[in-house]
């Protein structure tokens, strides 16, 4: 929670530019319109809101892009489990698996039952999620055992 990046949003964005601005607005809005305190302070927030609506989503861009990558398959509809999930993924294995061991130097021959079985596998991670398992922490996990290993670039 207390990173560099952590740091940098607190005080750059929050501190300094909401707090300054803040400031400066107050003033301008109590003192040189003579606007009430408490009713200045509101305006003041509306008018801070609307323009840090697009400095936050500028700053959070590249955060949004990953939560919007998590799951490349909108939600099925339904009440789903892990066991069901995991029949799921055993049919749709079998099946790319045969359509693959026909052909398999045609990927179109056997691109569908890949992704199928690629969305099966994304619904068993909403599941895990649903039911409050850290994928996260186990992903992590796997890829720090692989450098260990050498096994990426």
């Amino acid at each position: 929670m207390f990173s560099k990046e952590w740091f940098i949003y607190v005080f750059g964005r929050w501190i300094i530019l909401s707090g300054i601005a803040g400031a400066c607005l107050q003033v301008l809005l109590r003192g040189q319109l003579g606007i009430p305190d408490f009713p200045a302070f509101l305006l003041n927030q509306l008018l801070l809101a609307c323009v840090f609506w697009y400095v936050d989503k500028y700053i959070f861009q590249r955060h949004l892009v990953k939560v919007k990558e998590l799951f490349k398959f909108p939600r099925i509809k339904g009440q789903f489990d892990t066991r069901r999930e995991f029949a799921k993924i055993s049919e749709e294995y079998a099946q790319f698996s045969r359509d693959f061991n026909n052909d398999p130097d045609n990927p179109p021959a056997w691109l569908h039952r890949f992704l199928d079985l690629y969305h099966s596998i994304d619904m068993m991670e909403r599941v895990l999620r649903d039911k409050g398992i850290d994928v996260d922490k186990e992903y992590h996990k796997i890829l720090e055992d692989n450098r260990r290993r050498g096994l990426y670039e």
